[in-house]
């Protein structure tokens, strides 16, 4: 990715560059570009705005043809007027990052799954996720499942044809012990086609900007 890729109205991710912070992968878009800064909106928490300040030291992550890039900078200046940005220095270069370090968010998705050597004629157990992510997710079912399991996965996605992968259960974080109540688990995608995680990521961004316009992040 180059400088000349950015473009007006990219949904990017802002963190600040502190230890032990709260402010970490925060929605935001691209409002404007110069010839020296980048101009981006003030990320939003639950309606209000994040109380970032001049000199401080951010991450941008932002999503470029399937793949996730990072850069480094620094608040040059804010403005509040017509809208609240944050004016940022242009990155010099963007560092490729892996998919593992993007941020769940939590999805109410419909999903049917089986493990891989079961008889075809098994009908598949069903569950629902609780969040998603490019390389995984964690759902909840009351159909028996084990830790290391490898399975044959279906997602819901809105308005989309079915996601279709294979996973595997990495642990359970919640078991009941009661039958016909739900666990809670954690699997990460082994066989995924990069056009079937892209949808997924597209799905998270979608999410985000839906949040940004209810002032939700």
């Amino acid at each position: 990715m180059k400088v000349n890729d950015l473009r007006i109205n990219q949904l990017i991710e802002i963190s600040l560059d502190e230890d032990e912070t709260e402010y970490k992968n925060m929605a935001s878009r691209i409002e404007e570009i110069t010839d020296e800064h980048l101009h981006v909106a003030v990320p939003m928490r639950k309606g209000e705005l994040i109380p970032l300040r001049v000199r401080q030291h951010l991450d941008i992550n932002i999503l470029f043809k399937g793949k996730s890039y990072m850069f480094k900078t620094v608040i040059a200046a804010r403005r509040l007027k017509p809208f609240p940005v944050l004016i940022i220095a242009k990155p010099d270069q963007f560092t490729e990052i892996q998919r593992r370090q993007w941020v769940r968010v939590p999805a109410k998705l419909g999903l049917r799954f089986r493990e891989i050597n079961a008889a075809k004629s098994q009908a598949p157990y069903i569950g629902e996720t609780i969040d998603i992510s490019g390389g995984g997710l964690l759902f909840s079912t009351a159909d028996p499942v084990e830790a290391e399991q490898l399975v044959e996965l279906e997602i819901t996605l809105p308005g989309l044809t079915p996601i279709f992968c294979q996973a595997q259960i990495l642990r359970i974080l919640e078991k009941p012990k009661k039958e016909r109540l739900n666990s809670k688990v954690i699997l990460e995608f082994t066989e995924i086609s990069e056009a079937q995680r892209d949808r997924i990521i597209s799905f998270i961004f979608e999410k985000q900007r839906e949040w940004i316009r209810k002032g939700l992040l």
